[in-house]
């Protein structure tokens, strides 16, 4: 009995050395001999599925704040450049305006010359490169029901024009009211830039009134 004792103890050891796991025996004496029953523990050494879904579940849902921050940061920063560009744009409008007038003076022609397809109904595209003080007219042209996109040249030195480049998702529109009040030396700017969004279309305007001086 005593040499099976031993032998279980060897067993024993022998198999903790397999398996990394805790053993222990249960006697059962049946006709003068013992039966022992082995019940082994395997000891763990990583996840189980389930845990591994749960962690990436959180961090899936931890990193979805700064994700969609980062997207609506992204979306911001186009929008805002678009709306600077087409501002500028506008902008540009009303200072050609102005200095056609002012060439006007210094040439002595009508303070209005040259612009005469801006007063129309439609406004009028203006061609910025191809201006020309002593023919301001060349450069200017009546607008359809629609005026058509502005192109962009990086290769030229103005960028923006109606001549060459890509074509832009920018309309400018440039409509001048003369007589504005009955006063025939006054007359209104409208300058407008149009351009499709992500979701609708969006505008910006720049007005200014300009007056006869000489």
């Amino acid at each position: 009995m005593k040499n099976s004792d031993s032998k279980l103890k060897i067993h024993q050891k022998f198999l903790k050395k397999i398996f990394g796991a805790e053993t222990f025996h249960l006697p059962v004496r049946q006709a003068g001999f013992k039966l022992c029953i082995f019940n082994f523990r395997l000891r763990r050494t990583g996840f189980t599925l389930l845990e591994t879904i749960v962690a990436i579940a959180i961090l899936s849902m931890a990193m979805l704040g700064p994700l969609e921050l980062a997207s609506r940061t992204i979306g911001s920063a186009a929008v805002s450049q678009n709306q600077i560009t087409a501002f500028y744009l506008a902008q540009e409008g009303i200072e050609y305006v102005r200095n056609v007038r002012d060439n006007n003076f210094l040439n002595g022609a009508g303070w209005l010359n040259g612009l005469e397809d801006c007063l129309g109904a439609n406004g009028c595209v203006i061609d910025i490169p191809n201006y020309n003080p002593s023919s301001p007219a060349e450069s200017s042209a009546a607008c359809g029901s629609v005026c058509p996109n502005i192109k962009y040249d990086e290769a030229g030195g103005f960028f923006y024009n109606y001549a060459s480049g890509e074509s832009t998702i920018f309309r400018r529109t440039v409509k001048i009211t003369a007589g504005v009040g009955g006063n025939s030396d006054e007359a209104n700017i409208s300058s407008v830039v149009y351009w499709k969004g992500k979701f609708a279309g969006k505008s910006v305007g720049v007005e200014e009134d300009i007056f006869n001086w000489r």
